[in-house]
């Protein structure tokens, strides 16, 4: 919102942001919806940014709308597809695949709506992770950072980050390391929440949004 006050410079900076948060998603949910007689997913998604980040109000819409950048953003490249397929239905001068293909896309939209989840959820959850590394390191609290990364994201225990670093694993510092991990992940659900704030989700839902992604986190990022 800020950005979108700053005239052209901030609309650019905006884009940009929404895009490169939102790429991955996208092309994960264009798989997930198995169009590709309409071309690669990379392609189909920079077509959707082309088409519709062009417009000076796109962004502005969104704000309107009331609903979540990732919800918005997915209705949205869900209408491209349709729009591809009505305009490849009509060059070609033909009507009856147009509703063969909705249906096609219809009943892939649940598998390709999970795909897109798990790729957006990945990418917040990285973003937030880089935020509190980079907050950590600044701090010159890098160690507490490296444990963190060890036991919630490699899944490392505690007894192999101590045996790693040199140092015996004794009940106090392997409570020492619960400490840093503790810590961590209360600042990484802080950062989620500034993240969602910015993706348009209602404080109401935060926490049980943010329950939701570290509980992904818990399980493996992939899982």
């Amino acid at each position: 919102m800020a950005q979108l006050g700053e005239g052209e410079v901030g609309l650019s900076v905006a884009r940009a942001h929404v895009m490169a948060r939102s790429r991955a998603a996208l092309v994960a949910y264009v798989r997930g919806a198995r169009v590709t007689a309409l071309g690669e997913a990379d392609d189909i998604v920079h077509g959707f940014f082309a088409r519709n980040f062009g417009k000076s109000d796109y962004l502005d819409r969104w704000l309107a709308s009331g609903l979540p950048l990732r919800r918005w953003l997915m209705n949205g490249v869900s209408a491209h597809i349709r729009a591809l397929w009505r305009e490849r239905a009509t060059h070609a001068g033909r009507h009856e695949p147009l509703s063969e293909s909705a249906r096609a896309i219809e009943s892939g939209t649940r598998g390709a709506e999970r795909e897109f989840e798990r790729a957006w959820i990945r990418a917040t959850l990285g973003e937030a992770c880089r935020r509190v590394e980079e907050s950590l390191r600044a701090a010159g609290d890098g160690d507490a950072w490296s444990v963190f990364q060890r036991h919630v994201l490699e899944g490392q225990s505690y007894r192999a980050i101590l045996l790693a670093t040199g140092e015996q694993p004794t009940r106090e510092a392997e409570e020492r390391h619960a400490v840093a991990v503790r810590r961590g992940l209360r600042l990484v659900r802080t950062e989620l929440k500034a993240i969602l704030r910015e993706d348009g989700l209602r404080d109401s839902e935060l926490d049980a949004e943010v329950d939701r992604m570290t509980h992904l986190m818990d399980n493996g990022l992939d899982a």
